[in-house]
């Protein structure tokens, strides 16, 4: 929509400009001519062209002077439309708004009066100007689509609709800008036709939304099949009439070699695109793989883009699993496919690492590009395939999966042998007895382990050495007390003297001197020897809730 107020203030000026100029031609100042040959072949006369430009721009101080003109300085400055008026006209932009506004206005009256042989006002071409003014000062997210010149791509089809509104046309079946129909820089010769990416643009999100759009279409171009593909270093919004605004996408210089596409690849590419634009964007490793892998593709060659794969392949399938495979096993398990099994595939993973440890050091390999090659293939599958949602969320856990069906089926001993020590480290081990019957060769003896009972050895006089299980070593007795029961504990005032007396001969209280007494005597000592050691009055009669009992155990010496 234009500026009312610059529109209008600009043609009041141009009433008065017409005035002032055509009242000093009219005083005897004289406009400089230049004379140009005549164009037919003929004719010996030369031709007369009126320099009306050049006379408003040495005269730009009668027009400074002009009582309007203050006011048409700050519509300008107000509308700031002067910087890119001069800027599109090769002109120097001041720094100052003020110098700038009155610049463009001298800029714009020489041009309206250009090639005129007096300074006649003629309304119709004032309003071109106006138009081609508006046009040249709208800002690219007014516009309605954006265009984009497509690096390197070859096909048959002369349109291609994608979806969210985005479409692939033939330059020369729409309207376009000159610089986008150029075949330098574009991967192509002269005589081959240039394709345009197009996308619609919307009043909230603007040329950026669109841009992105475009850079997301070259991402799915890039993952759904190899070749060279970008695009261009600049994107245009039409403003106007003829009139376009150039932007710049950043995009990087496209790998040679081209991008072919057939109308069965077609077909299939916008099937890939739709699925693509059905599922939720990922916000996962997913992300920044694709991007890394968008990095190599960039490259000017495969080998060169090989680190940048390595890193996209590490970023989905490195990590925690149910095995903790390496990442050649992980990548070879969903790389692999009919023509390669996971056992090559994965050697083949593994020359790619010592290809790229190679590159680091500088040492060369062999079959260096066709190992590079293969790896940006294996990566852009897999990636497509994580991207459609086939693979699941976990790339590493659904590789270790993989492999352990894979093992289990083809007894795989390296995965057997993976699978086995994972389960190991999880499970606690379990102390084993000690066996004391020697295994039989012929037929399986089921062994109850059980505790030797006392009486029976006494009886039949087997000395402790005959038990193979235990040791004999001399050592303190322990005495094991049942802890009673609440109501069954009463302590009565007792002489402590008569509950310690041994009839036997030898002992004291401070060392017992049958210390030689068998360990079945020892075990049966009567229980209450330790009551001296809560001496109480005779007349108390307590009842205690609570015993605790420590024992140590100190060598006889």
């Amino acid at each position: 929509m234009r500026d009312f107020l610059l529109n209008e203030s600009i043609k009041r000026l141009a009433t008065e400009t017409a005035s002032r100029l055509s009242s000093l031609v009219a005083m005897g100042e004289e406009i400089p001519f230049d004379v140009a040959a005549d164009a037919g072949d003929d004719s010996a006369f030369y031709s007369y062209v009126p320099m009306t430009g050049r006379y408003v721009v040495d005269h730009a101080d009668e027009l400074r002077a002009l009582p309007s003109f203050g006011a048409a300085r700050e519509a300008t400055v107000e509308a700031g439309v002067a910087a890119a008026y001069l800027e599109a006209r090769g002109e120097a932009v001041p720094a100052d708004p003020g110098a700038r506004a009155e610049l463009m206005l001298v800029t714009f009256f020489s041009e309206l009066w250009e090639g005129s042989a007096g300074f006649a006002l003629d309304r119709e071409r004032l309003e071109t100007a106006l138009s081609t003014l508006d046009a040249e000062s709208r800002d690219a997210d007014d516009a309605e689509v954006l265009i984009v010149p497509i690096v390197g791509l070859r096909m048959s089809m002369p349109r291609l609709q994608l979806p969210h509104g985005m479409r692939i046309v033939r330059a020369d079946s729409i309207e376009a800008p000159v610089e986008a129909m150029r075949s330098e820089g574009m991967g192509r010769a002269a005589w081959e036709p240039q394709y345009l990416a197009v996308a619609d643009q919307d009043s909230e999100g603007g040329a950026e939304v669109a841009l992105q759009q475009l850079r997301e279409l070259i991402s799915v171009m890039r993952m759904f099949k190899g070749g060279g593909i970008g695009l261009g270093p600049y994107a245009f919004a039409p403003t106007g009439e003829g009139c376009w605004r150039r932007i710049a996408t950043g995009a990087p210089a496209t790998r040679p070699g081209g991008y072919r596409l057939g109308e069965d690849e077609a077909e299939m590419l916008v099937e890939f695109a739709a699925a693509l634009e059905a599922r939720p964007d990922p916000d996962s490793a997913l992300t920044w793989a694709v991007g890394r892998f968008e990095m190599g593709c960039e490259r000017p060659t495969a080998l060169e883009g090989l680190s940048d794969h390595l890193l996209a392949m590490r970023a989905v399938l490195e990590g925690h699993g149910p095995v903790g495979a390496s990442l050649p096993l992980r990548a070879a398990a969903l790389i692999a496919d009919e023509e390669m099994d996971r056992i090559e595939a994965g050697e083949r993973v593994e020359h790619v690492l010592e290809l790229e440890r190679a590159m680091m050091n500088g040492r060369p390999v062999e079959r260096a590009i066709e190992l590079a090659t293969w790896m940006e293939e294996g990566t852009r599958r897999l990636l497509r395939e994580a991207a459609l949602g086939e693979l699941g969320n976990d790339l590493s856990t659904v590789a270790d999966e993989t492999l352990i069906v894979d093992g289990l089926a083809e007894g795989d001993a390296q995965i057997s042998v993976s699978v086995a020590e994972e389960l190991v480290l999880e499970e606690e081990p379990l102390a084993e007895e000690p066996s004391i019957v020697p295994e039989s060769e012929d037929e399986e003896i089921s062994i109850e382990a059980f505790e030797p009972e006392p009486e029976l050895s006494a009886e039949l006089q087997l000395p402790v050495e005959e038990l193979p299980e235990e040791e004999y070593v001399e050592q303190e007795t322990r005495i094991m007390e049942p802890v009673p029961a609440e109501d069954e504990i009463r302590i009565t005032a007792t002489p402590w003297l008569e509950e310690v007396s041994d009839p036997r001969g030898g002992d004291t209280i401070q060392w017992p001197a049958d210390s030689d007494r068998d360990i079945q005597h020892r075990e049966k000592v009567d229980t209450p020897r330790v009551r001296h050691l809560f001496p109480v009055p005779e007349d108390a009669d307590w009842e205690v809730s609570h015993l605790e009992f420590e024992y140590s155990r100190n060598r006889a010496r």
